[in-house]
């Protein structure tokens, strides 16, 4: 390989224009030698990045991560929404069949080993809370809460109230839907609340039944609250920062956001479908490329976990982690491996 810098071009040059006068004839602007051809235009990218990712994800993906990737790369994008678990699947089953895989929690991705994928990356992080409705008739109490004016118990004895309208995610689907419960969980044992408090505020004893009226879907939540059916609703802290829905901010001790407490988060539980028992854990986000690899689909991974992706979530409220491989490392796009830390 020739490595040369200016100045050595810059001699180069001279040497050049030196020959030429000693050798007039064969510089001369008559010489019968063919011009040389125009570089060839780079092809330009193609392929549609389709990504399946976690309902919390809905509006930074398509409003802000999305436009953003493909002005920056000039690839197409696809987007679908759904439960992080309802996701993986669907995935499975061949019902869906995206590129890219956006989930809360790792236990998300690595059923798909090996068949659909072999690794993952994590990347961000975000915390659970109790956004409401500011025209609630409960509106006042809930901002002496999130003032501090009021201890954060009173939220509790606040929720299990008759009328109460409380909305949530189905535990059995969707992670964000296991984290309020988990952290109901563990503000009962924190605050020595009465035994009976979270099956009050969940209105049944059956802690994964998918019946409740209190169930909905992850995407429509938010327009639920916002439209005034609900007085509070769960939510990601990065959910109410980008939809601008008040909040209550929760201690680290009960949120899930600190990967730090991972073991104390451990000591929550619940039993969904099919007998399985799950335990709380940090809220992360984790991103994978689905099937065999496509440009498309592995610049979407790359994008994201580049510098410009990773200020578009801590924008969009999350706190950002090192992106973190787990499973097969050798087996990530070195495109990719090449943003890790």
């Amino acid at each position: 390989m020739i490595f040369f810098n200016a100045k050595s071009g810059a001699r180069l040059g001279a040497l050049a224009g030196i020959a030429c006068l000693g050798l007039a004839a064969g510089c001369s602007s008559s010489s019968s030698s063919a011009p040389a051809a125009s570089p060839a235009a780079p092809a330009k990218p193609s392929g549609t990045a389709s990504v399946a990712y976690a309902a919390s994800l809905l509006y930074l993906n398509e409003h802000i991560v999305a436009p953003a990737f493909q002005t920056a790369t000039g690839l197409k994008y696809t987007g679908r929404a759904g439960p992080s678990d309802g996701l993986q699947a669907e995935i499975s089953s061949g019902e869906i069949t995206p590129n890219v895989f956006e989930a809360v929690g790792g236990d998300n991705i690595t059923p798909l080993f090996p068949k659909f994928t072999k690794w993952y990356v994590q990347y961000a992080a975000t915390s659970i809370v109790v956004a409401y409705n500011p025209k609630s008739k409960y509106a006042s109490q809930f901002k002496a809460i999130a003032s501090g004016t009021k201890p954060i118990q009173d939220l509790f004895a606040l929720m299990e109230k008759p009328g109460f309208k409380l909305g949530r995610t189905d535990p059995n689907l969707d992670p964000q839907g296991r984290g309020f419960i988990y952290m109901l969980e563990l503000a009962q044992a924190q605050y020595h609340l009465p035994s009976d408090t979270v099956a009050k505020i969940l209105g049944t004893t059956n802690l994964a039944d998918a019946n409740s009226p209190q169930i909905f879907d992850e995407a429509a939540l938010p327009a639920r609250l916002q439209a005034g059916q609900l007085d509070a609703s769960s939510a990601y802290q990065s959910q109410a920062i980008q939809l601008h829905l008040p909040y209550i901010l929760l201690p680290p001790a009960i949120n899930l956001g600190d990967p730090a407490l991972a073991t104390h988060y451990h000591t929550a539980s619940i039993t969904i479908t099919g007998n399985v028992t799950k335990h709380g854990s940090p809220i992360i986000i984790n991103i994978t490329t689905i099937g065999p690899p496509s440009s498309a689909g592995t610049a979407y991974v790359k994008y994201v976990l580049s510098q410009a992706g990773l200020a578009l979530y801590k924008q969009g409220g999350y706190t950002l982690l090192p992106p973190t491989a787990f499973g097969t490392v050798s087996a990530i796009p070195s495109s990719i491996r090449s943003e890790l830390g």
